[in-house]
């Protein structure tokens, strides 16, 4: 089975429904514009891999679980953001305040592994985040990121969990295929 994978933090059913009530605490009451994820399919991504094959997803997945040193730490959903910057957005994602860098080194173990077992390189430079949002054609959310009072949620990172994203015709779903517990 071939369909775009990728490495990231999962968050419990609890942390999801703490961040969905603390956006909607601090919102102003407006929508979120654009085309939002499902509560259920949210998550901290560390690194995309693509398109890929069941074998290829095992391969980079084991090259992870070999490299993957780190503890267990928690990390604080903090804000609004966007990518590639607030005047002209495609992505509108909750910001990530991750005090020990442990999700940078997680990102980091996943890159090296993805690139050892032949995958190209990441070209942009990590930053963690939770996608809200993905905008065509881009916005200026100055408005909408303005708006939203201050919160922090935290969310415990104790594992990464490899997923294969597909589409069916009540959405888009994400499987797991790997989780490597810290």
């Amino acid at each position: 089975m071939s369909g775009h994978a990728f490495f990231a933090v999962d968050l419990t059913d609890d942390e999801r429904h703490a961040l969905s009530a603390a956006l909607a605490d601090a919102s102003t009451g407006k929508p979120i514009p654009g085309r939002r994820p499902p509560v259920p399919n949210w998550h901290i991504t560390l690194r995309f891999i693509g398109d890929c094959s069941d074998v290829d997803a095992d391969v980079v997945a084991h090259e992870v679980e070999r490299n993957l040193y780190a503890t267990p730490g928690r990390v604080f959903v903090t804000g609004l953001a966007a990518f590639p910057r607030p005047t002209r957005s495609t992505v509108l994602f909750a910001a990530i305040d991750d005090p020990e860098d442990l999700l940078a080194h997680l990102a980091s173990v996943c890159e090296t592994a993805a690139r050892d077992v032949g995958m190209d390189p990441e070209e942009r430079r990590y930053t963690p985040h939770l996608t809200l949002s993905r905008l065509r054609p881009p916005m200026d959310l100055r408005h909408v990121i303005d708006s939203f009072e201050p919160f922090r949620v935290p969310i415990t990172v104790d594992a990464v969990t490899l997923f294969r994203s597909s589409r069916t015709r009540s959405g888009i779903t994400y499987t797991p295929l790997h989780t490597i517990a810290l």
